[in-house]
């Protein structure tokens, strides 16, 4: 399971919450770096196991986030890691040329997935929900959050759908996402957006906050006591490490 959410507010400044949920054997992920990119500042935790990524952002204020969609059909064969699509779009300078990318990308290797962009030019009712079943590519528009999940995923859905309105109804609308992601219900640990369950667990909580001057990445690692056992923040700044051509 994962959990994704974003929030529009005035002058076109966006947050967005990413609850990463993995089996617990699987390896720790390495927090985020300032990655170079075409020539472009990108921010994004790595997955050591494929080597790609569930979220990024960059200094023109575009954010992807990628989802696994376990409703879909596998394809045969040699699968490449999803985590390459967020380094293949992670570089885009607005939503519409990572949505470009995408299109441009032969999926066939690839288990489903879903993707959205976020930049500083769409407003929250412009966001387009890219989803890979495995046969083909659709497209839609969509709103937060979004759930992913292998196991109980309506259960999961209908649960935190309801806590998600509930806050927004009774909470104000920065607190929002920061309550909603760290929620864990004692009564339904699988189901809570902070989720548990004896083969999985959340892993960590990444944040992005992006407007036409700020682009930040807040991670946060989470421990097996649903604890911060890490945490670090991080601007997209000039740095060495380079890593171009990823795609042109």
């Amino acid at each position: 399971m994962c959990t994704l959410s974003w929030f529009y507010y005035d002058d076109n400044c966006y947050e967005v919450f990413f609850n990463r949920d993995e089996q617990r054997s699987r390896l720790p992920a390495i927090e985020p770096q300032n990655l170079l990119i075409d020539g472009v500042q990108c921010l994004m935790p790595i997955d050591p196991v494929g080597g790609g990524s569930w979220i990024s952002t960059n200094e023109h204020g575009v954010t992807v986030c990628l989802l696994n969609f376990y409703q879909g059909q596998t394809p045969a064969g040699k699968l490449t890691s999803r985590g390459f699509i967020i380094k293949n779009l992670a570089s885009s300078r607005s939503s519409q040329v990572a949505d470009k990318r995408l299109l441009r990308i032969d999926l066939r290797s690839f288990a489903p997935f879903t993707v959205i962009s976020l930049d500083t030019h769409r407003s929250a009712n412009e966001i387009v929900r890219w989803t890979w079943d495995g046969k083909q590519l659709s497209r839609t528009y969509t709103s937060s959050p979004i759930i992913s999940a292998a196991m109980y995923f309506e259960e999961a859905q209908g649960y935190r759908l309801k806590l998600f309105n509930q806050l927004l109804a009774t909470k104000p609308r920065h607190d929002i996402g920061r309550l909603f992601h760290q929620t864990h219900d004692d009564n339904y640990p699988h189901l809570s957006p902070l989720m548990e369950r004896n083969d999985a667990r959340t892993v960590s909580l990444t944040s992005v906050t992006s407007s036409s001057t700020k682009q930040e990445m807040d991670y946060q690692s989470i421990d097996n006591q649903r604890s911060v056992d890490f945490r670090i923040c991080l601007s997209c700044l000039k740095n060495d490490v380079v890593e171009q051509g990823v795609l042109k």
